[in-house]
This record gives C-alpha cells, structure tokens and sequence, in this order.
C-alpha cells in the first residue's frame, strides 16, 4: 500500500432446551442487577450452559419498516471535534448507505443520538432519554469509560442490548453481562502488549504513566506492568489528571522530575497532544513516548505539530485513512462522500464509526427476521471470522467472549500520520 502525496487529516446461537437453575450469584459486581448477566465460573466468564431464556423477547425500536438505535456521544464540548462528531458521522453514513441498499430484511436503521459531552451525569440523562422517551432497541458504540459506566448498570437491569461500547476498559466484559459487548482492544491486553514491546526494545527504560484518573489509565497501567513483569523494566512514577484537564505540564514535569526516560500515557487525544508538544518543545523531554490507541488519529499530530510527535509510538487496530489504495479505505472515503456530512471529510475516526456500524449490520442481518432483544444477543454471540471492512483483525465472540477486537499492531508518528508497523498481534480468545 502505498502513502498518498497528502494524508486527510484526520451472528444465531440456538437456545438450549433446558437450563439448570442458577441458585446464586458468584460475582458481587452483578448482584441485584435486572437478571441481563449470568452466573460467573471461577475465571470470570459466565458458567457454561447458561441461556438466554431470561432476556425478554422484547421487541422495543424495532417495527414491520425501522429498527432505532442509540448512542452518546460528546457532540459539543472539548471532546466533541476530536470524537463524536467524527465518530457519529462515519456510523450515519454506513448506516444511510445500508438502507439505501434495502436496509436490514427490509427494515431502515434509524439512528438517535444524545449529546453527553463527555460528561458522566449528563450520560445519565441522555441514556434515560433514549431508553424511555425515544424507545431504543439497542444501544451501540456509547463512548467513554466513566461515561458509560454511569448507564451500565441501568442498561443492564433494563435489559437493553449494550453493543460495542466505545472503550476497551474491562469493566463491561469482565464479567460477562449478557447484554453487554465491549468493541476496543481491552486496555489491559493493549497495555500488555505495550509493556512488552518496551521490554523489547527499550530493556532498561525508567517508565513513567500519565494516566487518565478513571478505569481508562488504571486498567492500561495494570496492563503495562504485567507486560514489564520479571524484566529490568522499571515504573519510577505514576502521574494522573481529570479528563477536564488538557494541559499535562505538572504531569511531565513530575514524571521528568522522577528520571523517566519513557512516558507512557493513557490518555484522550488533547492530552495526548499536550504531552508531545510541551514535552518536546517547551520541557525538553528527549525520551519514548507510547500511548494507548484511543489517540491514533492525525488530528492528535496536527494540535501537536509533526516535529513534536515524530517518533511517538500508539496502538492501531483499523487500517488508517492514509492506505487510500485500499479497498475498503476507497470505500469509506466513497460513502462519506455520498452520505457523510459535506464538512466531515474520512478520517480514522470517522472510519473507527464505519467499523462498529459494519459489526452492529452483521448482527442485526445475523438475527434475522423475527429481530427482538434476545435474538440480537444470540446473534453477537454466534459472530465467527468476521472482519469489517478496515479491519485488521476478523471478530469472533461467543458466550463467554464479549470481547470483538482481540489484536492490535503497532503505529509510529511520521510526519502527518500515525503510520502501522511490525506485526498483527492476536491476543483472540474464543476458538
């Protein structure tokens, strides 16, 4: 594939005729919850032989012509540019697209969406709104860790499906809710795979984390130390900050103070920017910088600038806009052309958007017909070897698996993109 002159910026599960009781819950986390998840085995992952008998057949959002999906999404605020209205887009377009085409056995997918602005309590209202006034069949890619755990629990004991929540943080997977799917690479398995790329290649680095302070930073930290376990490897300092805080100068400051020579940050891309850019440009910090995948888009180069980002390393699991002689990258830019919004050109984001929408089609078509709440999640769980359109990776999930995304590659900063490099790493846990 190769680079253009100038880069965009920017399946059924038969239900099994007879269950033994569950008698008891073995999880804390899921006691008292609306009956949506099962009993957990000892790993983690829901006993076998459980069925989904306890999910309603309900066919709330779905008529003889429509099915109606939710999601929030920042659509103003500081997360806004960089996020929903990148993301939201590219998941109307491949939407509009599909039933332009007929749409799902003769139904049109129409899409509402709330703006929460990134902001946990206004999350709350918004999913309440789209669950009970806007009557939501299912809800796919809600966006943000602290965000949607403020409406996971409430979408489970409502029994909604929860599809393809724009995070990797392990909350909504680990245990399994039945009704719940993750999509993003899980942060810890990132974060392991990071920590041994740094053993790899920077065997005596003095890590220190720039964490975003909710399950984001810590389950990417956990991740990072397993990845470094046993090696000479060591983490020297631990700084956080609030996802309002954009400027990370105390952060690098600390973390230069410290003797870091590798800052590893999970953090949202205006962070992301802020480290590169005072980090390099105004406090000099000549070391690695590695970043979780959530900032693999240009525009975090761009409020960086190039010469600050150059040599950064983060994570991708979607082939970037920049392969523009790429089957499915052409496509993506086509639809976007044809029904994007004219402002809104194809980016990675708004191709991140185009993905989950590809996986949420595949399982509605998988569901067939007779489409309810619990033929929906019957679908996911039976979805084997499919890969989207700009996938790197094919998607498999299953009952004990709710996890799509389940390998990554790595990417470096050059010039205006974050360009792949080195191998497919598959961490795929269902067989």
């Amino acid at each position: 594939m190769q680079r253009p002159s100038s880069s965009i910026l920017l399946r059924l599960v038969l239900l099994l005729a007879a269950v033994i009781a569950v008698t008891a819950f073995a999880c804390s986390d899921d006691d008292g919850d609306g009956g949506g998840s099962e009993t957990p085995s000892g790993d983690g992952t829901p006993a076998a032989g459980n069925s989904l008998e306890d999910i309603p057949e309900d066919t709330t959002g779905v008529t003889d012509t429509e099915i109606v999906l939710g999601t929030h999404m920042p659509l103003s605020g500081a997360a806004a540019a960089l996020y929903g209205n990148q993301i939201v887009p590219g998941m109307q377009a491949y939407f509009d697209s599909v039933n332009a085409a007929g749409g799902i056995n003769g139904r049109q997918i129409r899409l509402v969406v709330e703006d929460d602005q990134y902001d946990p309590s206004k999350t709350n209202q918004a999913v309440r709104k789209l669950v009970e006034q806007d009557g939501i069949f299912a809800l796919v890619s809600g966006l943000g860790t602290a965000q949607h755990s403020a409406v996971f629990e409430y979408l489970k004991e409502q029994q909604v499906p929860d599809l393809f929540t724009a995070t990797g943080a392990t909350l909504f997977t680990d245990p399994i809710t039945r009704t719940a799917f993750g999509y993003n690479p899980n942060y810890v398995q990132e974060g392991r795979e990071i920590g041994k790329y740094i053993v790899e290649n920077f065997p005596n680095a003095k890590i220190g984390f720039i964490l975003q302070n909710d399950d984001f930073g810590s389950d990417g930290q956990k991740g990072v130390e397993e990845g470094i376990e046993g090696s000479d490897v060591t983490v020297v300092t631990t700084q956080t900050y609030e996802a309002v805080n954009t400027d990370m100068t105390q952060q690098i400051q600390a973390v230069m103070n410290a003797g870091a020579d590798t800052i590893v940050a999970y953090s949202l891309p205006l962070q992301a920017a802020s480290i590169l850019k005072i980090g390099r440009s105004q406090l000099g910090f000549e070391g690695e910088i590695l970043f979780s995948g959530v900032i693999a888009d240009p525009s975090t180069i761009a409020i960086a600038e190039p010469a600050n980002a150059a040599g950064a390393i983060t994570t991708a699991y979607l082939k970037p806009v920049i392969f523009a002689d790429d089957a499915g990258v052409q496509e993506h830019v086509r639809i976007m052309a044809e029904y994007g919004p004219a402002d809104v050109p194809a980016t990675n984001l708004s191709l991140y958007g185009q993905s989950v929408a590809e996986l949420a089609v595949e399982v509605l078509n998988q569901a067939g017909q007779d489409l309810n709440r619990r033929s929906v999640i019957a679908a996911a769980e039976s979805i084997r070897d499919f890969t989207c359109s700009v996938c790197l990776t094919s998607i498999n999930l299953s009952e004990t698996d709710h996890r799509p995304i389940e390998g990554l590659q790595f990417a470096k900063a050059e010039g205006d993109a974050w360009i792949p490099f080195g191998d497919i790493i598959s961490f795929e846990t269902t067989e």
